[in-house]
Parts: C-alpha cells; sequence; structure tokens
C-alpha cells in the first residue's frame, strides 16, 4: 500500500500501523524501507459476488498511479486466477464465481511511469537501474574493494552519518562467503542493541505450497551452481531432500 492510499484511512485504522521487519525490494533491484505494516479487511467484487479477507500490507513511501499492489500470498488468500491475456481475474465467493475485468489504459499507465521517473520516491537508497545517482563509501581504507554503493542523491548530512556507521561497524561486513560464520548476531549503535539476524517468516495458519521446477538460461545456471557450491563449502547452507 502507497503512502497516499495509507494517508486517507481513519485515524483508527493508522493507529493500527506496526514497525516492518524486512525491506520490499523493486522490479528494478531498489529497496525500500517501509513506514510499516497494517492489517485491512480486504474485499473483492460486487454484490453479490464479493469476497472479503484479512490481509497484511505493507504501507512504502513512494510516487505510484497505484493505491496497493496484491502479491502472490494475497492473491491466493483471495481466491484470485488473473488471466494476464483477457485481463480479467476471477475469484471464489460463497455465491459462485466473480469476474472483474481490468481498467487498463496504456497511454495513462506510460504518462504516470514517465512522472515517476522524473520524481523518484524518497525512499530509495540503492539502485541498480543504469544512469542513476550513486555513490561509493569505502568502509575499509586498506582494502579498495570493500566499499559500499549509496544513493548520490541523499543529504550531504545524511551521508555522513551514514559512513560514519558503516565504517564503526565494519567487523559485521563479510566480503567473501567464508567471512559469514562469525559475523556478530547484534548490532549495538549509540548504546541501543539491535538484532542482525535474518529470519524467515512462518505462518502456522498458510500451508507450503509445491511449486514446479523453474530452468534458468545456461549462463545463469551455472552462476547460481557456483554461488551455491561457495555456500555449501562455508558450511552456510546444507543439501536438504525432500520426497516432493
Amino acid at each position: 500500500m502507497y503512502e497516499h492510499c495509507f494517508d486517507q484511512l481513519s485515524p483508527a485504522i493508522k493507529a493500527r500501523l506496526n514497525p516492518s521487519r524486512v525491506p520490499p525490494i523493486g522490479f528494478s533491484g531498489e529497496r525500500c524501507w517501509p513506514i510499516g505494516e497494517v492489517d485491512l479487511d480486504f474485499t473483492i467484487g460486487e454484490p453479490p459476488l464479493t469476497r472479503t479477507e484479512m490481509l497484511d500490507f505493507v504501507v512504502v513511501r513512494a510516487v505510484s498511479q497505484h493505491n496497493i499492489l496484491l502479491g502472490r500470498v494475497a492473491m491466493m488468500k483471495m481466491g484470485i486466477i488473473a488471466s494476464i491475456v483477457h485481463q480479467l481475474v476471477k475469484f471464489y465467493t460463497s455465491e459462485g464465481i466473480g469476474t472483474l475485468a481490468s481498467t487498463y489504459d496504456r497511454e495513462k499507465v506510460i504518462m504516470a511511469i514517465r512522472e515517476t521517473k522524473e520524481r523518484p520516491g524518497e525512499c530509495i537508497l540503492e539502485t541498480r537501474e543504469e544512469g542513476s545517482n550513486k555513490e561509493k563509501i569505502f568502509v575499509n581504507p586498506l582494502f579498495p574493494d570493500q566499499q559500499v554503493i549509496i544513493g548520490g542523491s541523499l543529504p550531504s548530512k545524511t551521508k555522513k552519518k551514514l559512513r560514519k556507521l558503516l565504517q564503526a561497524n565494519i567487523d559485521i561486513f563479510a566480503w567473501e562467503y567464508g567471512d559469514m560464520t562469525g559475523i556478530p548476531r547484534m548490532l549495538s549503535i549509540d548504546g541501543t542493541t539491535f538484532s542482525t539476524e535474518h529470519k524467515l517468516n512462518e505462518y502456522k495458519h498458510l500451508e507450503p505450497i509445491h511449486q514446479k521446477k523453474r530452468n534458468l538460461a545456461n549462463e545463469m545456471d551455472e552462476a547460481a551452481c557456483k554461488e551455491v557450491e561457495e555456500l555449501l563449502q562455508a558450511g552456510i547452507i546444507r543439501e536438504e531432500k525432500y520426497p516432493t
């Protein structure tokens, strides 16, 4: 959910906003720390063919023509089946199958994308888009290859604080897989301790889904195999076999 949509909600709903634990990653690789997360009753369709489910929305600060975007988890919970060819979605309800048609306007979308590029979102810290404004921070002056890329459009005061923070915590960086086994699990900033351990979000009410194997191109397959082999040698991952 984008901030301009969240701002239109009632104060009672805004008060239910909780901190978010992980940043969403965009289509071009940009990362954005969200404002927070909020759970809402989401209704799709028109009476009598409607369906309502409780969904968790991540609120982000970024320029967009959309109000919200639904991911795979939300679509599965809502029972939505999409057809890109027909620009339709169907969904299950207690009264039968509901259908919604797309109101996609190509020219309108193109104009919105151009406006978005001219006014980039404030949440972007790092991007892989070609021609973007980037700046390198050398975390360790003794090793020129140990550097971090940040957004060059950040305010000078923010860059200075960020550079100081990164250099003061050089011991938590891993420049090769073998270094990752000794990374501290806690980070202390100005006397406040934070956990640096990543965990998977597991929900007991959701059942795991068996998806089909996805093949990669030869170059990508070789690169993936190389990365996996390095992780195996470092002892970070282990082989696991499943019956399905």
